[in-house]
């Protein structure tokens, strides 16, 4: 690594754990031989095709260990991302996550000494099922397995620790420099892939969602937060998502507009090369809006209105009138500059000349700025044909400066 890629990796690093877990279920399984079907049997040659395996304990006895397996997976993917071999875990998450697992580890090693304690019952069991096969129940019976052999094929196990880079020698850290550029990536593709998820399961073809949809996306939004360190992008997308969600009233359903909107998050959310180009947009938006309005400070959602770190199946909770980073800008903005009869004026660029390609130079009043913003709106709930690329910027710089109808945000995507 260079020093400036070194510094950044052990920054990144220095927020991240990580976590391998190793969990091993015994199949219940054993190879399946010809002689066990019969000696009349004209089998093709081996390099041809196999015979596949046959089951030798009741496949219901050992599906609380894949249950909990999953667990496991589930509250990781949930609260991490993919980090070499194992799941990166943010220092914050990390300790209540591990918690989770030790009580996961304790369910699974519970159900290992009850299964290990029936486990010469649940072989006659499986035996006497196929008492009319005779054939059958002694190819069985000749496989089962040694009780103490199954055992220790059973277990679980997880390791945190944290990852450091080897400075004497950057030859020896360049592919961990890789690996922690390439995180906040497999965050997007993650991400994506459980937007598409929801977006199958509950959105299509429907024209109403519950609020389950929604704290599974507050759920993704929980995650962007906690990882945001990874890349400024990251927190902008997770911004993005605050300013849809959080001014949906506490309960559900969410039908029309409100619908739509969610509708709109979820398919920009789905596609990981929307989310990248959203989050250059959203980029290149802020830049624009500290420049153009003479904004001292970031927009930066105050961490407080994010749904708070629950580890486990409890799902987190809307937020009652939320101030997204869009809400406060604006009012910043309108307490400062409106004029007190609220009226706006004319601004000295027209939505008209935007469309055309024409962008926004100099500084504009909060006026001006304002009563773009209400074109904009106003085109948008008329059905007016998609600005022009050369105009969307602009469109995001208005955008935070009045409290915008449903789908306005939309629009201006």
């Amino acid at each position: 690594m260079q020093n400036s890629n070194l510094v950044q990796e052990t920054q990144i690093l220095s927020k991240l754990l990580l976590v391998d877990l190793n969990v091993s279920i015994w199949s219940g399984r054993k190879k399946l031989r010809a002689e066990d079907l019969g000696v009349d049997l004209n089998l093709p040659p081996s390099e041809l095709a196999s015979l596949g395996s046959k089951r030798i304990t009741d496949p219901d006895e050992i599906k609380e260990f894949d249950r909990l397996k999953r667990r496991a997976i589930r509250l990781l993917e949930t609260n991490g991302v993919r980090f070499m071999g194992g799941y990166g875990l943010p220092n914050d998450v990390a300790p209540a996550v591990a918690a989770e697992l030790q009580d996961i580890q304790r369910l699974f090693t519970q159900q290992i000494q009850i299964f290990i304690g029936k486990y010469d019952q649940i072989c006659i069991d499986w035996m006497n099922k196929w008492n009319g096969k005779p054939q059958w129940r002694k190819a069985i019976e000749n496989a089962i397995t040694p009780k103490a052999v199954v055992q220790q094929r059973l277990g679980f196990r997880f390791t945190l620790c944290r990852v450091v880079p080897d400075a004497s020698d950057p030859t020896l850290s360049k592919g961990l420099e890789q690996e922690v550029q390439g995180l906040s990536g497999q965050l997007f593709r993650e991400i994506a892939d459980a937007a598409e998820d929801l977006l199958d399961n509950s959105f299509v073809g429907k024209g109403s969602v519950s609020r389950k949809a929604v704290s599974a996306m507050l759920k993704m939004h929980k995650k962007l937060s906690s990882l945001a360190f990874l890349n400024p992008k990251v927190q902008d997308v997770a911004d993005y998502m605050m300013a849809v969600i959080g001014k949906l009233p506490k309960n559900g359903p969410y039908e029309g507009s409100q619908f739509q909107d969610l509708l709109g998050l979820i398919m920009n959310l789905s596609d990981e090369t929307k989310i990248l180009k959203m989050a250059e947009v959203f980029s290149k938006t802020s830049t624009d809006v500290q420049s153009t309005l003479q904004v001292q400070a970031p927009l930066v959602i105050d961490t407080s209105i994010a749904a708070p770190v629950v580890v486990g199946s409890t799902e987190p909770h809307l937020i009652d009138d939320v101030e997204t980073a869009f809400d406060l800008a604006g009012e910043s903005l309108l307490a400062s500059d409106v004029a007190v009869d609220g009226g706006h004026t004319a601004p000295s660029v027209t939505l008209d000349e935007l469309m055309t390609g024409t962008t926004l130079e100099g500084d504009m009043s909060i006026g001006e700025l304002s009563a773009l913003a209400e074109q904009i709106q106003a085109s948008a709930f008329q059905s007016v044909p998609v600005v022009e690329t050369s105009a969307l910027p602009a469109a995001h710089i208005v955008a935070p400066v009045v409290e915008l109808q449903s789908g306005a945000i939309e629009f201006c995507m």
